[in-house]
């Protein structure tokens, strides 16, 4: 395992030195290609710059595909390290350099050594950062032909290294995104009766579109409804004309979502009716909600409990961020972990898509171990 460990450090500071924006992983891809190549194998390039490869065991069994998505954000990097982003205002603070390292650690430690029993297809994901997302392209270009399970990790800070945090059932949100326009009638701002106030009716639609979650959502359910920017005016004594708004909803189940939905179509032409404004409601569906397949959950607990400790599996609430890997799990069964690389020790408690994110390199080696030993559980009893 050390050499795999130490394999999988270097390739991440490689990507993390060279990150990649989404739909534009490149030179990532061509890395990879090499790598994979390096070890044997065959990779085969899809959907523009994605990449797998398929592992034979000596023996027939199940395949079981393992992914890792390859895209950077952009974000100027501010963390110090020694291997920094070469590529400006570019930088993987999200973790998609360790999920790429893991894979390919994975991915060289079944190539050397073929004496076991099923296939695995490790795969290499474009955009995830950018919906609607790689995984989409992937699924179309035939990647879960033939694949009985998935399986997929993200790295966060929030949890310390040594443990892993999943459950069954819906563990990431549905991530959806609206659009207000809220078309008044301007004029002088010292005579306001004389105009539509359209910055007037985005604040009241601001609370009122809050009162979706807190009034017509069960309290038992997840949902949140968020106005990320308001733009209006251009200057002081002018009375907006027009307002924009944008921003998330996020849910955990698809009747809550259509809703939520519906609700606030009903809330912004009420609202914009009541003040004699115009309005228009631009709804996009992101990623589904992420829904984990109870027996690979339980799979991935048993192999996570012998490397870490049972007490190191955490179970938290299902987290409100969005994640393309919900598309494969709609398709095939399979599992989507948390593993903690948080070090509070060695100050490493940046959020992801933080300028000042960095993990502790230490727990590579536990991902390997689960991804590993969790694929060689599902591929059927090994020799």
């Amino acid at each position: 395992m050390t050499g795999l460990y130490d394999y999988a450090v270097r390739m991440r500071r490689y990507f993390h030195e060279n990150p990649e924006l989404s739909f534009r992983e490149h030179r990532t891809a061509e890395r990879i290609e090499r790598e994979l190549s390096s070890m044997g194998l065959r990779p085969v390039r899809v959907a523009g710059t994605g990449v797998y490869a398929d592992i034979e065991g000596e023996l027939p069994g199940r395949t079981v595909a393992i992914r890792a998505d390859m895209d950077a954000l952009p974000v100027h990097e501010d963390t110090g390290l020694p291997f920094s982003s070469r590529n400006e205002g570019v930088m993987h603070a999200c973790g998609h350099d360790a999920h790429m390292a893991i894979a390919l650690a994975v991915a060289r430690s079944f190539a050397g050594d073929r004496h076991f029993r099923g296939r695995v297809r490790v795969f290499f994901q474009p955009a995830e950062e950018s919906p609607p997302g790689g995984a989409v392209e992937m699924i179309r270009a035939g990647l879960l032909d033939g694949v009985d399970f998935v399986l997929g990790l993200h790295v966060m800070s929030r949890f310390p290294r040594g443990t892993v945090a999943v459950y069954p059932g819906p563990m990431m949100a549905n991530a959806d995104q609206f659009s207000v326009l809220v078309r008044g009638k301007g004029g002088h701002g010292s005579a306001p009766h004389e105009t539509v106030d359209a910055i007037v009716v985005a604040s009241y639609l601001v609370q009122a579109l809050q009162t979706i979650v807190s009034r017509n959502v069960d309290p038992q359910a997840a949902a949140v409804v968020t106005v990320g920017t308001v733009r209006g005016g251009d200057r002081y004594n002018i009375i907006a004309e027009k307002v924009e708004m944008t921003g998330t909803v996020r849910t955990l189940d698809t009747g809550v979502r259509d809703m939520v939905r519906r609700r606030m179509g009903e809330v912004v032409s009420g609202v914009c009716r009541s003040f004699g404004a115009e309005c228009s409601l631009d709804y996009q569906e992101g990623y589904p909600v992420l829904v984990n397949n109870p027996d690979v959950v339980r799979t991935v607990e048993e192999v996570a409990s012998l490397i870490l400790g049972r007490e190191n599996v955490l179970h938290p609430p299902p987290d409100l961020g969005g994640e393309d890997f919900a598309y494969y799990l709609q398709r095939v069964p399979g599992a989507f972990f948390f593993l903690g690389v948080g070090n509070s020790e060695k100050g490493i408690v940046a959020p992801q898509h933080s300028a000042h994110y960095d993990l502790d390199e230490d727990a590579l080696a536990y991902g390997i171990e689960i991804l590993r030993g969790t694929a060689l559980r599902l591929m059927g009893p090994q020799p």
